[in-house]
């Protein structure tokens, strides 16, 4: 085979292979695209699903403390195993409302706090997906030197063993 031969079918495959590379890059590329339409889609129905939620949440305690209210305002202040709050229990009253709202407070507080924990925590991660993207960056431009220099050492020892012969 001569030199001019074997030039044109190193570059046939070269131009193979860079073709090969191009359209699965391209594949990949309109994956991602594709994925990426509908991200807001999936974030839009999680938030509805999240405020339905809460909506229902709301209707639930409303209801079952009106039934409770309705239920201890009839004229049964007792059952079986039950006993309502009547007038006798007032002294207790304040120092119940009093409680629940250090409760409240108290679990308002927690919940402040471990929102802002997740929420420090996906800026971390988005932080680290930057972080990785840049030591893909670094991997790649060292791979590609590897590739380079393993190249041209590769040449280099082609070419001084075609003048040895």
């Amino acid at each position: 085979m001569t030199d001019t031969n074997k030039n044109k079918e190193t570059n046939t495959i070269a131009q193979d292979s860079s073709e090969i590379f191009d359209t699965y890059k391209q594949g990949v590329l309109k994956v991602t695209e594709e994925v990426s339409k509908f991200q807001p889609q999936y974030a839009q129905s999680i938030s509805n699903l999240q405020q339905e939620y809460l909506q229902l949440t709301k209707e639930f305690v409303n209801k079952v403390f009106a039934a409770q209210r309705n239920w201890t305002g009839s004229n049964v202040t007792s059952t079986t195993n039950t006993t309502f709050p009547s007038s006798t229990y007032a002294p207790y009253a304040e120092q119940f409302r009093r409680q629940s709202n250090e409760i409240t407070a108290q679990a308002l507080s927690v919940f402040d706090t471990s929102n802002q924990l997740a929420i420090n925590a996906i800026n971390a991660a988005r932080e680290n997906v930057k972080l990785y993207g840049k030591a893909i960056d670094a991997v790649t431009e060292f791979n590609n030197n590897v590739a380079d220099a393993w190249s041209s050492f590769y040449s280099s020892a082609q070419r001084q063993q075609y003048f040895r012969q």
